[in-house]
Order: C-alpha cells, then sequence, then structure tokens
C-alpha cells in the first residue's frame, strides 16, 4: 500500500483546504453516550485474513496502516477535521478493507475514539468482513424506524463504534442529501463521543451516492488498485472530487519495492 499525499494544483501548489460548513442542528440532541451501555458485538477474528483485516499486533499490515493513520490524522487535526469518507473509482480496489484496517488503526491509538460507517448502499460489506451478523441497519435510521443510538454496537475491537448496513438500497443518494445524514455525524461526534468518523462510501462512477454525501464530510481518501484500476476511472474519479479535500490517495495490492514477494491488502 503506497499512500500520496494532498492534492496540487495544475502549478503544483497544494490547493487550500475547503471548509465544510456543518448545519445547525435541528433535533433534540441527547445527553452524551454511556459508551459501556452501548451493545457489544463479537468479531470473528478467524475469517479476518480472509478478508485481509488486521487480526493482531503482530499482522505484518499493521505497520503500514499505522503510518497512514499518523499521516491522515496529523492533516485532518491540522485542519480541524473530525470526518473522512474512504472512496474509489469502482468496486474491487479494496475500499472497505482500507476503511476497516484505518479505523482499527485509529482506534488503537491513545485517546482516540473511531466510529465506523457502512454508507455503501450497493454492496454493504463491513458486517460480512468482521464476521458481525444480526446488527441494526443504518437504513433502519435513514428510514425513520430507530434511533441512531438503537444501531450502534461495539464491535470488540480498541475503542471503535459501528453503524453497520447488511441491506442494499437504491435510495441512497436520498438518504444522504436528507437532514438525517447530518444528523448521523452531529450525533456521532457530539453524542457518542467519535474523535474520527470514517464513511464507507459507495464507488464514485456508477452511482451518484458518494457525489451526494461528499459535501457534508471534512474529507475524502482515494483508493486505488494496481492492475485493477483504470488510469481514465482514476482521472474521472479525481475531477469528480475537485471540491473535496483529498487528504491522499493509496494504491492497493501492488507488488513492494526491491523485488520482495508481492504483499496485498
Amino acid at each position: 500500500m503506497r499512500a500520496r499525499g494532498a492534492r496540487k494544483g495544475d502549478a503544483g501548489g497544494t490547493l487550500a483546504a475547503t471548509p465544510v460548513i456543518r448545519p445547525q442542528a435541528r433535533f433534540d440532541r441527547e445527553p452524551v453516550a454511556d459508551i459501556a451501555q452501548i451493545p457489544q458485538v463479537r468479531c470473528d477474528f478467524g475469517g479476518f485474513a480472509l478478508h485481509r483485516i488486521i487480526s493482531n499486533e503482530h499482522d505484518p499490515a499493521l505497520n503500514s496502516y499505522r503510518v497512514l493513520r499518523t499521516r491522515i490524522l496529523q492533516k485532518m487535526e491540522a485542519e480541524g477535521w473530525k470526518t473522512i469518507a474512504v472512496v474509489s473509482p469502482n468496486s474491487g480496489a479494496g475500499k472497505t478493507v482500507t476503511a476497516i484496517n484505518l479505523s482499527i488503526a485509529i482506534g488503537s491509538k491513545q485517546d482516540s475514539r473511531v466510529a465506523l460507517v457502512d454508507l455503501d448502499f450497493y454492496r454493504p460489506s463491513i458486517t460480512k468482513y468482521l464476521g458481525v451478523a444480526g446488527i441494526p441497519s443504518v437504513l433502519d435510521f435513514f428510514e425513520g424506524g430507530k434511533s441512531l443510538r438503537d444501531v450502534v454496537v461495539r464491535p470488540d475491537l480498541p475503542e471503535m463504534l459501528l453503524i453497520g448496513n447488511e441491506r442494499v438500497s437504491r435510495r441512497g443518494a436520498e438518504h444522504l442529501t436528507s437532514p438525517r445524514a447530518d444528523e448521523l455525524i452531529d450525533r456521532c461526534l457530539n453524542e457518542l463521543g467519535a474523535s474520527v468518523v470514517v464513511f464507507d462510501i459507495s464507488p464514485l462512477l456508477g452511482c451518484d451516492d458518494a457525489i451526494a454525501f461528499l459535501p457534508k464530510v471534512d474529507c475524502a481518501l482515494l483508493i486505488a488498485a494496481s492492475g485493477n484500476t483504470k488510469v481514465a476511472d482514476l482521472k474521472e474519479a479525481r475531477r469528480l472530487l475537485a471540491k473535496t479535500n483529498i487528504v491522499g490517495t493509496v494504491l492497493n495490492k501492488a507488488p513492494t519495492v526491491f523485488g520482495a514477494k508481492p504483499y496485498y491488502y
């Protein structure tokens, strides 16, 4: 995995960060949640390796994601950013794996709590990759059937809150431009006490879900895959992200340098 820094202008200068104006809350905030009261769920750690998810302190991918975490958090803290969307041009680039592993790395940092939210309504995969089944869906919140606190769980991972999904919806853009989307962000930060909220979003090309939601987040991490992501698609994705603060571009599934054995994650 190789990460490149913030986007550059045509002349080589760094573009100024685009501020995100958060709307005033139009709902009654609840008291700050007692995290211990949020239901805890167990992950299937035995299946982590199959999905290339970090499973322990000895995982060789952990250091790479810690480096990525540190670079991203330094940029976010410097800009006062709290929310990040993980996006890719198309499916198969490792977007969801990156979102999960980045969240695990953030949660393992001292005094840091991460909320991981699955907003990929076409191919929701986070609960599958973590081996967590039967939990409420974020769609229950968007559809008005449950409050946000009703759909939050605590995986047995360090300082992580999960808002998952196992359902497909073709109304993603409608949900993600609704006041409920603003409420989700506000409550994650102000009631659940998340230091960072990581959103796994549908791919940029093929549907408008990501384009609809990106104006609400502070920044995005763009994921590409060696041998999978076409140059033309990557360029189109960058064009669609022209008004989004990009903290970096990650190249997944790339052979390591110096002739070492290829490592995929």
